[in-house]
């Protein structure tokens, strides 16, 4: 018991030293030290590149359990055809949506590449300049991480390295992306100076766009979200079983999304009564659908929370596990409206031209609803935001061929603005 208690101590110890460490290093001198540190050596692994070939690198969000980020790898690897490697941090992290493709698709694990400033991190930097040496080009797949988020660090990390690939001569992008004008100045730094060097910076709204420039960051392109070319005619799905949405068909289905990242700050649930309240006196049957589920911020953990208090949630059905993002797809397909704190669930509801109500996080959608001309569709995940919905929600049954038409008639040009994530020089 003795040599089992000093085991956890000195264990204890040594993760105390580590996080005290990782918070030193958070400061301005220190990033830049390791941003310099970081460039050198990957300069070095990336020495005599060979752009001649077919393949194409992509530096992966983190994945694991989320519904968007698995939506845009499949729409990445959809619309680009050529050999591809992906640069992931765990083995379960992201799957092949059709094991025919395993021909030209591959997975390389770097866990520490992105999300450490230790001694493992420099050896997944050595890995990758080696690995990728005749790659014909390189994307990160920007997301919501680039403007520091999630971490000042680890956006910095990925700046840094699109950086020293396209200046190695590797074509270097940031692919569709948010930027929530309020990022670190070492971030901003970071972003100008990938600019300077050639590396293609593509926001993925106008509103992304605008606060990129107005912090005059060069080589900016709007684009859109990925997952506007998500292969609507896939005929792949998960495994694991669907809630029939047949239940109660002659009634209009709503989809509703409760996420475990606006729970986390606020207390929501009140909100989403009032939501669902107001769904079943329009006459709708709920579905209660997940989007993202990892670590702290897991929607099938706040909408089971949700169930448990309220009983007009426990009355909804309830999909208790993810699905694939094909299978969500044809889920919001056959919905009428779709209430979400998941800005990827609004965006395949919204290629469908289903009616969309979505809360705001991270300043990374009110751009998005911007380009469907539906820009009160993006609700403040703040006290109250149940009613603001809930008035909506009846904007939603008045005004629904007005909305069908915005939406139908702004998707065209949404959809060739995501095509120039895919542009190859």
């Amino acid at each position: 018991m003795k040599m089992l208690w000093k085991a956890r101590s000195g264990q204890n110890l040594i993760t105390s030293l580590r996080g005290i460490a990782s918070k030193l290093l958070e400061q301005p001198f220190p990033l830049r030290v390791m941003m310099v540190a970081d460039r050198a050596l990957l300069r070095l692994a990336l020495y005599r590149t060979d752009t001649s070939g077919s393949k194409h690198v992509i530096l992966n969000s983190p994945g694991s359990g989320n519904i968007g980020d698995q939506a845009m790898f499949e729409s990445f690897i959809a619309n680009v055809q050529d050999e591809i490697v992906a640069i992931v941090r765990s083995t379960d992290a992201y799957s092949l949506p059709s094991s025919s493709l395993s021909s030209r698709v591959s997975f390389l694990v770097l866990p520490r590449l992105v999300y450490s400033k230790f001694a493992a991190h420099y050896r997944d930097i050595w890995i990758l300049g080696r690995s990728i040496r005749n790659a014909t080009s390189f994307s990160v797949m920007g997301a919501d991480i680039m403007d520091g988020g999630y971490g000042v660090h680890s956006s910095m990390v990925e700046w840094n390295i699109a950086r020293t690939i396209q200046d190695a001569g590797i074509p270097a992008r940031i692919l569709g992306f948010s930027w929530n004008g309020k990022a670190h100045p070492e971030i901003v730094r970071q972003a100008r100076e990938a600019g300077l060097s050639g590396v293609r910076i593509l926001p993925r709204d106008p509103d992304s766009c605008e606060r990129l420039l107005k912090d005059n960051v060069s080589s900016v392109t709007q684009a859109s979200d990925m997952v506007f070319a998500f292969p609507s005619s896939s005929v792949t799905s998960s495994s694991r079983p669907i809630m029939n949405t047949d239940t109660n068909a002659e009634k209009k289905m709503a989809v509703v999304n409760v996420s475990g990242l606006i729970g986390s700050r606020i207390e929501q649930n009140v909100e989403y009564e009032h939501v669902l309240e107001t769904l079943e006196d329009l006459g709708y049957s709920c579905l209660l659908l997940p989007h993202v589920s990892h670590s702290n911020v897991d929607d099938i953990a706040a909408i089971s929370s949700l169930r448990a208090r309220s009983a007009v949630a426990s009355r909804a059905r309830f999909q208790e596990e993810l699905m694939s993002p094909t299978d969500v797809l044809e889920i919001v397909r056959k919905a009428d409206v779709v209430v979400t704190g998941r800005m990827h669930l609004s965006i395949l509801a919204l290629s469908t031209c289903t009616p969309v109500i979505v809360l705001a996080t991270q300043g990374k959608v009110s751009g998005l609803m911007k380009l469907f001309g539906i820009p009160d569709h993006c609700v403040e995940p703040t006290v109250g935001f149940g009613r603001r919905i809930a008035r909506l929600l009846v904007g939603v049954e008045r005004n629904r061929e007005e909305i069908l038409d915005k939406v139908s008639s702004s998707l065209p040009a949404v959809r060739a603005l995501c095509q120039i994530n895919f542009e190859h020089e």
